[in-house]
């Protein structure tokens, strides 16, 4: 039995009211009326699959943050014999991970990636923060962290589609690289990123003196035992240097070599070589008993004692700058 026209126009009031209140919407949870035929107006028609009408009979629908979902057909006949038919569609808050900021829709629009709302019924989706992503759409949790080695980035292109053809943000959002991010950025490689999170290019840091990265290195690696690095930043193990002849290094992460036979540049046996210290400062780096360095003017003269010692005591040409035992002055 249909509702008598009485009832009906109570209805129509008490919609009316609504729709004042919400500035010509029907609120979140609220029923929207569409009217579909009168008979005393036949010109002003509307038909819809689904029953929702934006614009249709009274107000502009559902408010921004809302869909209009689940429409019931209704009619009534005045005492006259005048036919009135309309749709009674209830006005659903958009569920988290999707927004609507138009009025007098059917459908709400998912956040795009980059993008997030944990909120049903919202009117904007979220940009992911600094130091976060979101590689999907329709997102209702907050965004997970870069992990260590990476940080976020975003682009104007993917922004602009974001905010212009998936969805329109609000009044006042502007364009920062580091927020919004679909995917994390590694750190260039002779740099590393400890934490996670890591918020911009400025998170990672140059790799110290004595290691190496490559990109998206959490940590920086040490130079092995036998090799060094002298300078911060270095990209790839290519850049731990070995030592030069007459040098070692006994440890990882070594930033410099230290003389370890008996003439700096010239290699030397292994029963030679001594701990670092040894050489340059021991009794047979003097020169007839002088202590200390030797002077740069007679470094020639010392180079051929320290030959002829080599060769008469201990019987070894490793000492000699030339190779061969020939010194005989």
């Amino acid at each position: 039995m249909p509702p008598p026209l009485s009832q009906l126009l109570l209805l129509l009031a008490g919609f009316a009211r609504l729709v004042d209140a919400q500035g010509d919407c029907m609120p979140q949870g609220s029923v929207a009326i569409f009217m579909v035929y009168q008979a005393e107006n036949p010109d002003s028609v509307f038909f819809s699959e689904d029953g929702c009408l934006a614009g249709g009979g009274r107000g502009t629908g559902c408010c921004a943050g809302a869909q209009c979902r689940v429409c019931e057909p209704n009619q009534v006949t005045s005492a006259g014999g005048k036919l009135m038919r309309w749709n009674s569609c209830q006005c659903e808050p958009c569920p988290p991970g999707n927004v609507q900021f138009r009025v007098g829709q059917n459908t709400c629009i998912e956040c795009p990636a980059g993008w997030y709302q944990p909120v049903a019924g919202q009117t904007n989706c979220i940009q992911c923060p600094p130091g976060t992503f979101n590689p999907s759409r329709g997102r209702s949790t907050t965004c997970g962290e870069c992990p260590p080695g990476t940080y976020s980035k975003s682009s104007i292109l993917a922004y602009r589609e974001a905010t212009t053809k998936l969805y329109r943000a609000a009044d006042g959002t502007e364009f920062d690289d580091s927020m919004g991010s679909t995917s994390c950025t590694e750190c260039p490689a002779g740099t590393y990123q400890p934490s996670p999170g890591g918020r911009n290019a400025d998170s990672c840091l140059p790799c110290p003196a004595g290691t190496y990265s490559n990109s998206g290195a959490a940590e920086c690696s040490p130079c092995p035992a036998g090799t060094y690095q002298p300078h911060e930043g270095m990209a790839g193990e290519e850049a731990c240097l070995p030592c030069q002849a007459g040098k070692c290094s006994d440890n990882d992460g070594s930033e410099d070599c230290y003389q370890c036979c008996p003439i700096a540049n010239l290699a030397c046996d292994a029963y030679m070589k001594r701990a670092q210290g040894f050489y340059g400062t021991q009794w047979w780096y003097s020169n007839d008993g002088e202590t200390g360095q030797v002077p740069t003017d007679r470094y020639s003269d010392f180079l051929k004692a320290l030959c002829r010692r080599g060769c008469t005591k201990f019987g070894v040409v490793n000492w000699c700058v030339t190779g061969t035992c020939s010194i005989t002055e």
